[in-house]
């Protein structure tokens, strides 16, 4: 016996509309959670709660925050509840996984030095399932009728403004008119209909502090960051995040030195004054040479990227700048929280904030401008 196609194929999950924007809450709860645990216990003496025999572990704050932003979407249909509980994910997260080192050692210890790759491992799981829901396409007539509906949620509510209220009937449009899905075709087509002009409520203005503050940063960030502007930042970026990224082949020249009369009695003080931890074995020296070796290539792969975005090769630097610093976020950084543990969290914002930069300065370079369009040239 078999089947409909249709059934097989209504099965299949559909990603949630403005996905991104929740997982991007949840990044910054989950980040900010962990940082901000560790900066307040580093100045308070790491203090217990409770006293004596009992003990309020945080991560029991990080279960109570993922409890409720469990219930959230489970007991409310609001969409806006949605970012409140992609927030509190992200807190709990984050406040349960900063003490990950209490559970995965015998003697609860929560300063074992492979807690902090673990956590951060955790966080780059998270970036790249960003990625992905940035990068998602809503196709079908399933997909555009579930987005539909959500932004018929908003409509109820009365907070659907006229941007949203194109794109619904966008996506009404869309599905109407997608031949994958005979089925859906009709209520797409009568949703589109009773969506026209006059039909939904007006749209209630309803603008928190938050939201007109976010509102005045984007259009900051879109008058000041202008491409040829934005260029000139990625190259000094880049310039000066790649020579420091190369000052680590100062270690190894160091290190093979001191090798090189077959004695390793100053190799630990070495890799010691470079790291600023306690390097007690040879694992630790090996990862620090691994580090620094892998450093170099990311280095020379900022540099260069710099160089070509100075000539104006604008692909190709940003190209080689995006592998440097995907390469040294998701495998270099591993071996920098073990060595260093959190306070390579600071180097790890900064390459982000670089690679963000040079994401947004592909759209932009991948947008013509006015001189362009009229047939000139801006000289990128």
């Amino acid at each position: 016996m078999s089947f409909p196609s249709h059934r097989r194929s209504s099965r299949r999950l559909v990603a949630r509309l403005d996905a991104e924007h929740y997982m991007l809450l949840m990044l910054i709860g989950f980040g900010g959670a962990v940082l901000g645990t560790r900066a307040f216990l580093a100045l308070t003496g790491y203090p217990q709660v409770g006293g004596g025999t009992l003990h309020i572990s945080h991560a029991l704050w990080g279960g109570l925050s993922l409890f409720v932003a469990a219930l959230v979407p489970l007991l409310v249909v609001n969409r806006a509840a949605l970012l409140g509980a992609a927030l509190l994910a992200g807190i709990g997260t984050g406040l349960f996984i900063d003490e990950v080192g209490k559970f995965i050692t015998a003697d609860y210890d929560y300063f074992f030095p492979a807690a902090a790759p673990i956590a951060y491992a955790a966080f780059l799981i998270g970036v790249w399932l960003y990625v992905r829901a940035r990068s998602t396409r809503v196709e079908g007539t399933r997909a555009q009728l579930h987005a539909a509906l959500e932004l018929l949620g908003e409509a109820v509510d009365g907070r659907l403004g006229e941007r949203d209220r194109a794109q619904l009937r966008r996506r009404l449009g869309a599905a109407a008119a997608s031949p994958d899905d005979d089925r859906l075709q009709p209520l797409a087509a009568a949703l589109l209909e009773l969506t026209g002009p006059g039909v939904l409520p007006p749209y209630e203005h309803r603008s928190g502090r938050i939201a007109r503050i976010a509102v005045a940063v984007r259009a900051w960030v879109a008058r000041s960051l202008t491409r040829g502007r934005l260029r000139v930042v990625l190259v000094l970026a880049l310039g000066l995040l790649g020579f420091a990224t190369l000052s680590d082949l100062i270690t190894i020249v160091a290190v093979a030195v001191d090798l090189r009369d077959g004695t390793t009695e100053g190799v630990l003080a070495t890799a010691n004054e470079f790291a600023r931890v306690d390097i007690q074995d040879r694992r630790g020296v090996l990862l620090l040479l691994v580090r620094a070796l892998l450093d170099a290539c990311v280095g020379t792969a900022l540099v260069v990227a710099a160089g070509l975005l100075l000539r104006g090769v604008a692909r190709r630097a940003v190209e080689l700048a995006r592998a440097g610093l995907v390469t040294s976020l998701s495998v270099v950084n591993l071996l920098v929280f073990y060595l260093d543990q959190f306070a390579a969290a600071v180097s790890a914002l900064g390459q982000l904030a670089v690679l963000l930069a040079v994401q947004r300065y592909q759209r932009l370079f991948d947008q013509p401008t006015d001189a362009e369009r009229n047939g000139g040239a801006d000289g990128d």
